[in-house]
């Protein structure tokens, strides 16, 4: 909702202040999905605010769903799309949120990028995700974010950041921020105006490459940022935060699973106690990467552990419905 215009609305219709502070914490109750539904304003009020105020910035959702995962294709005021994925791991529910329509990027292992950037996110269609899923599960309560759906958030740095403070405000969502984490492909100068916000949101490095040719080949934003850059900006991020970054390497056949690649990843987590390597098994996308063999996978996975690397291998969900990482795409052109 544009809470703004909600203020504005109430302003104008001569109500008291306390029924905005109402209205907002019905709001991000997640109890009610339309004013209707809000029967402690008076009928009058809840009329007139279904004429002036959309309640949600999404107008539809279609939903696809498989054991433990359900992707949303919303709709929104526009008449653009976009896909948000509940993922259930037992001990909470989490949700990957998108923060643009498209990607500018056109990382190769990716299906958002072959749509290009279509436009950005706002603050209130970001957060309108997540409560769309509050609203289907309550009384439950998605309890942890990753901005790893479609978009680079960092190429929406303002709108990012105004929505996670008010998924993470008391007066908003609530969530704690060490349970929200942001994932770039390597935008370096927002790596450094993130470490300089003093704040505890996780943050994700999309890297699945040490080698500086073999990035470039399969993530064009490696050309305008070097690797030696990207890795200067993760350092400077752990100095002034001694917080953990995680780097993200999906197993490419024949392109990243290469003795040479295994050896350069090593030696780049190793260099900081405070970098972790997340080690994904690619998702297969029309047009995309080859995923690597298993005895490929394997073996990378023994190296690592023999060479004792702060490492962990990231649970794939929603396969089945392409909610998985890397298999966000609406409309592709």
């Amino acid at each position: 909702m544009d809470l703004s215009l909600l203020q504005k609305t109430l302003d104008s219709l001569n109500f008291p202040p306390f029924r905005y502070r109402q209205i907002v914490k019905n709001y991000f109750s997640g109890r009610y999905s339309d004013f209707d539904q809000m029967t402690d304003i008076s009928l009058d009020l809840r009329k007139a605010l279904s004429k002036k105020v959309h309640f949600s910035s999404i107008k539809s959702a279609d939903i696809f769903k498989d054991d433990q995962t359900e992707k949303a294709v919303l709709e929104l005021q526009d008449g653009q799309k976009i896909e948000s994925v509940l993922m259930n791991y037992d001990e909470w529910l989490t949700v990957c949120v998108s923060s643009q329509v498209g990607c500018p990027l056109a990382c190769k292992f990716c299906a958002t990028g072959k749509m290009g950037l279509i436009r950005n996110l706002t603050p209130e269609e970001i957060v309108d995700q997540v409560l769309f899923w509050n609203q289907k599960l309550f009384p439950k309560y998605v309890g942890r974010i990753v901005l790893m759906g479609m978009g680079e958030p960092f190429l929406n740095w303002d709108n990012v950041i105004e929505a996670l403070k008010t998924i993470n405000s008391e007066t908003g969502l609530n969530i704690g921020a060490r349970k929200i984490s942001i994932s770039t492909a390597g935008v370096v100068d927002k790596i450094i105006e993130f470490a300089d916000l003093k704040m505890q949101y996780n943050l994700a490095v999309s890297l699945h490459s040490a080698i500086q040719k073999t990035r470039e080949s399969i993530m064009p934003i490696a050309k305008k940022y070097s690797l030696d850059q990207l890795k200067d900006a993760c350092d400077y991020y752990t100095r002034k935060t001694n917080r953990q970054i995680f780097f993200e390497y999906a197993l490419m056949k024949d392109i990243n699973d290469t003795p040479d690649e295994l050896t350069a990843i090593i030696k780049f987590i190793r260099s900081n106690r405070l970098f972790y390597l997340n080690l994904i098994p690619l998702n297969p996308v029309a047009g995309g990467m080859t995923p690597s063999l298993q005895s490929s996978f394997d073996n990378f996975v023994q190296v690592l552990e023999k060479t004792k690397v702060n490492y962990s291998i990231r649970r794939s969900f929603g396969q089945s419905v392409n909610a998985a990482c890397g298999q966000l795409a609406t409309n592709c052109r």
